[in-house]
């Protein structure tokens, strides 16, 4: 009798111990897995994921990391583990533009062109790849390059220069 309840009192002890490993599995090593980088797309945690990244990149965005802010707005422009939401990749994509960001400076000039903010033209998108390649942003140049082959032949072959020296 005396070994069953101690048997019995083992089992409990293991049970609850189980129990506070999973409980410290969701809360302290998931989110770590998650933010990691590390989940592969294939992987059954990937979509699992996405709304510890969200919350992790929302919160950073609010208190001024401009990375987070921009990385925010991709993952909401293509419903990356979270649902997709236009309007909040544009609000972050702007803060992240505003702040001269030259990766958000590009993606802004795409957004233009893929008409996200209404008609494209070349008078707005123009200034947006510029400010982007002014910081030495190689795809916004090679963007203007294409541009100016068609419109202004001196500025395609200034931005097709400013291309050979980085690569």
């Amino acid at each position: 009798m005396r070994i069953l309840k101690k048997l019995f009192l083992f089992l409990v002890v293991l049970s609850l111990f189980f129990v506070a490993s999973l409980i410290y599995y969701h809360q302290v090593f998931e989110p770590h897995h998650c933010l990691s980088g590390n989940v592969d797309v294939h992987h059954p945690d990937y979509v699992k994921c996405g709304p510890i990244v969200e919350q992790d990149l929302l919160a950073k965005a609010q208190n001024g990391d401009i990375e987070a802010a921009y990385k925010l707005a991709l993952l909401y422009d293509t419903g990356d583990r979270v649902p997709e939401n236009r309007e909040r990749a544009i609000y972050w994509l702007q803060k992240a533009e505003q702040a001269n960001l030259a990766d958000a400076q590009y993606v802004m000039a795409v957004w233009a062109e893929r008409k996200y903010f209404g008609p494209a033209s070349k008078e707005l998108v123009l200034p947006m790849y510029e400010a982007a390649a002014r910081q030495g942003h190689l795809n916004a140049m090679k963007s203007l390059a294409n541009i100016y082959r068609e419109i202004d032949q001196e500025k395609h072959k200034f931005w097709m220069k400013r291309i050979r020296r980085y690569k």
